[in-house]
């Protein structure tokens, strides 16, 4: 393997697929180095359900992206979905010994907010600062150099099955990898495709996986709630399959290739293959959209159902971003705009240096998500490339491992 800047991956367990992310941390900033994916055939649901079909897919995937990359993997982001993932908020309160607010008080003020009793099921993967408040006043979300005399976070703290995480752990291990960090799927989505002003405003992220929908709410900046509900794209692919009485593995194509959730041309015809190797036949393409825009609009409108409960279906200005696999289906944002009364667009993934024109498309968000949140929070990205530059690769190596490890 080659080596020239540090670098980080991201890995994905999907119902669908299992897929690898591999990025060169450069002067320039992250740049796409290699990219794998195969089937997966051992995750249902974010669960592993299959450790050894797990493995040889991600085996298959690593295998791939290296292949490409020529690198080794330096630091692992993985990403973690399903219905077992829950948020909950907490508070933490110290006194501020120096009057002025230093980072130092800003660490202690969020290890107090997230010292919360778990059952011994629940392993927290994530605490996201809400905002701090400073002698009363709130709304605030960078304390560093204020003065005051207390300093108080509100946190959200996401948390996973300690079952789920260990058996993801264990297909990285009997594949020779080791994460360094868990990072919650749909907040991944979230940052692939929404930006601060959004977010400011109020936004809510839909992403129509495989085998679930996830579902993130930001206002004023911050991360509202999250979700995760079990239904998703191969239900559409399920109900043609029962529909058109074609296999599985046809119905996926012709989801892909024909799937319209808007009533087309009503005379045209498309050409499909029936079950047992039975001959092709043409069928009506309306049938197809017949048949997917009932569980499309069941899908959206379990989302809708979810923001009134929490009172914001009518209050996010930026509306509903849709991502994932699913949001590709011709017609999608018609049917959102008549369910949600609210802007609704689709989330592409902003762009990476690089190899990135592979991953750019909806199907790869919570990837590229993955990967950026991954290494977000340097402070200073350029100054540590220059870092490497002028003091060679295991300096520059160092002081990107010590930031990495001091922010998970």
């Amino acid at each position: 393997m080659r080596k020239a800047f540090p670098t980080i991956a991201a890995c994905d367990f999907g119902s669908s697929k299992v897929a690898i992310l591999i990025c060169e941390i450069t002067p320039s900033g992250l740049e796409v180095a290699g990219f794998g994916q195969a089937r997966s055939r051992g995750v249902r649901k974010g669960v592993v359900v299959n450790l050894d079909s797990t493995v040889e897919a991600l085996q298959e995937a690593i295998h791939e992206a290296q292949s490409l990359s020529q690198v080794d993997i330096d630091f692992l982001v993985c990403g973690v979905t399903g219905t077992h993932i829950q948020c909950l908020q907490s508070n933490g309160m110290i006194p501020v010994r120096e009057r002025e607010i230093r980072q130092l008080d800003v660490q202690k003020v969020l290890e107090t907010a997230s010292t919360v009793s778990l059952p011994l099921d629940r392993e927290v993967i994530q605490v996201i600062p809400q905002e701090y408040i400073v002698d009363g006043q709130d709304g605030i979300h960078q304390p560093v150099g204020m003065y005051g005399r207390r300093l108080e976070a509100r946190v959200q703290i996401v948390t996973g099955a300690v079952t789920t995480l260990q058996n993801i752990r264990r297909c990285l291990q009997k594949a020779d990898l080791d994460s360094d960090a868990f990072i919650s799927h749909p907040l991944a989505s979230a940052r692939a495709v929404v930006g601060p002003q959004e977010r400011e405003a109020g936004v809510c992220v839909v992403d129509i996986g495989a085998a679930s929908t996830d579902m993130v709410v930001f206002q004023d900046g911050v991360l509202s709630w999250l979700q995760s509900i079990s239904i998703g794209g191969m239900h559409l692919t399920n109900d043609l399959a029962v529909g058109l009485k074609t296999s599985l593995n046809d119905a996926e194509e012709i989801k892909h290739r024909y799937g319209c959730v808007l009533q087309p041309d009503p005379y045209e015809k498309v050409e499909i293959v029936g079950l047992a190797g039975a001959e092709t036949r043409q069928i009506d393409r309306r049938l197809i959209t017949t048949i997917l825009q009932p569980r499309v609009e069941e899908i959206l409108q379990l989302v809708r159902n979810e923001l009134a409960k929490r009172g914001v279906d009518e209050s996010l200005p930026s509306g509903i971003v849709l991502t994932g696999g699913s949001s590709l289906l011709k017609g999608l944002l018609d049917v959102s705009h008549s369910v949600f009364s609210l802007p609704c667009r689709l989330g592409r993934p902003e762009r990476l240096g690089g190899l990135s024109e592979m991953i750019s498309t909806p199907v790869y968000s919570s990837l590229v998500g993955l990967i950026q949140l991954g290494f977000e929070q340097s402070e200073d990205l350029k100054y540590m490339a220059s870092v490497y530059q002028k003091k060679g690769v295991k300096k520059f190596q160092a002081q990107v491992f010590r930031w990495m490890k001091d922010f998970f």
